[in-house]
């Protein structure tokens, strides 16, 4: 019997893992070889940095230094984040059947084809920022090509046994997917409690009730999806920590113009170095709360110098749809427009400017009105 076994799985079960092996490869290599070669119209980077004014550059320390193509390439990992709170903003009034998860998908690899093509035009190549972007990418489009099978099939005729009213699991999903989509704003996703997810859903929800085939749907593919969730999410943590160790949650900046109140009126910022009068490197914390202290340091005056050791840096902004990026060419270039999946009339735009300007741009964009999105902090 174990022979039988052992033969079953070297004849059968083998080839189909190699097989689907082979495709991956392939797809990756194929995909890779399309977008690095695409060529992007914006052109190489500016060629004036602040090492080539004469200035001295200070010491941050390699560890908080990153490689300037971070910020473009941080841009697919934060359309993850767009899409979940796209979707936390589209469950609390509508079917999970109607939400684009495939035109997601498409989105996530169509930027990162952009970013692909834009970094290899400018000879900037990271094997890690690469393997970062497919394993998410990749994860991403798993995990929303099954969500939208199950929702347009199963999920549908599910809705259909409660004349598509949304019930008391369909709240709580909703409810999930809005604490999910706020943690990734500030943290890694796999650091969220997903098991904590699992068992609140058996306590919070009634095993009876109004619609009890649907009730009994939800809870059945909910208690699947944060329990598989769950268990990819410790895998990723052990992965992320044995590949990184354990990420910084800091961004180390070069400021200047400080006013001397600086850190008592933003406790959370905090003085690495001192350069000179007004002049410091101070560390920011990471992800959107980044952005968040950035437009009001630039509401200060206070001006950027340097973001982790990089002379540019991308920020993406919320326009009505049409609406052109028309500031002054010294103060950054569009690079690429995207449409929302579920928000009609309005397209983020993705912006790089040096970080000299960035203090301008924030003012300039916030003084029009338009939503300053995210800064991209590598």
């Amino acid at each position: 019997m174990l022979q039988g076994l052992k033969r079953f799985l070297k004849r059968r079960v083998l080839p189909f893992f190699l097989i689907c092996f082979g495709g991956i490869v392939l797809f990756i290599a194929v995909f890779w070889l399309k977008c690095a070669f695409m060529k992007p119209t914006v052109g190489p980077l500016p060629t004036t940095t602040v090492r080539e004014q004469g200035t001295v550059v200070p010491d941050i320390g390699a560890k908080n230094r990153r490689p300037v193509e971070d910020s473009y390439f941080s841009y697919p990992e934060w359309y993850i984040v767009w899409s979940y709170e796209e979707r936390a903003q589209y469950l609390p009034k509508n079917l999970p059947s109607g939400f684009p998860y495939f035109a997601s998908i498409g989105q996530y690899w169509k930027s990162y084809c952009f970013i692909c093509g834009l970094t290899q035009s400018r000879h900037q190549f990271n094997f890690g920022d690469h393997l970062s972007s497919m394993v998410l990418g990749g994860s991403f489009a798993l995990e929303y090509a099954i969500r939208g099978a199950y929702e347009q099939t199963i999920g549908r005729l599910s809705e259909w046994t409660s004349s598509h009213e949304l019930v008391e699991e369909d709240a709580y999903a909703a409810r999930v997917a809005r604490e999910y989509a706020d943690f990734v704003y500030v943290r890694p996703f796999y650091e969220f409690h997903f098991g904590h997810a699992f068992a609140q859903l058996w306590k919070e929800t009634p095993l009876w009730g109004k619609h009890p085939i649907r009730r009994w749907e939800r809870k059945f593919i909910l208690s699947v999806d944060f329990g598989i969730e769950a268990i990819y999410a410790h895998a990723m943590l052990f992965a992320s920590h044995l590949a990184y160790g354990a990420e910084s949650d800091e961004t180390y900046t070069w400021i200047e113009n400080a006013p001397e109140s600086l850190f008592r009126d933003f406790p959370r910022i905090k003085n690495v170095k001192q350069l000179g009068p007004q002049s410091f490197v101070v560390s920011i914390p990471r992800y959107q709360e980044f952005t968040d202290r950035a437009v009001e340091l630039a509401k200060s005056d206070v001006h950027f110098v340097q973001v982790a050791g990089n002379d540019e840096i991308m920020v993406t902004v919320v326009v009505p749809i049409g609406r052109a990026y028309d500031l002054p060419a010294d103060l950054g270039r569009a690079l690429f427009t995207e449409e929302f999946a579920t928000q009609f009339g309005v397209e983020r735009i993705a912006l790089e400017c040096p970080a000299r300007s960035l203090h301008s741009v924030l003012n300039n964009l916030a003084v029009r009105g338009i939503k300053i999105e995210h800064i991209y902090d590598y």
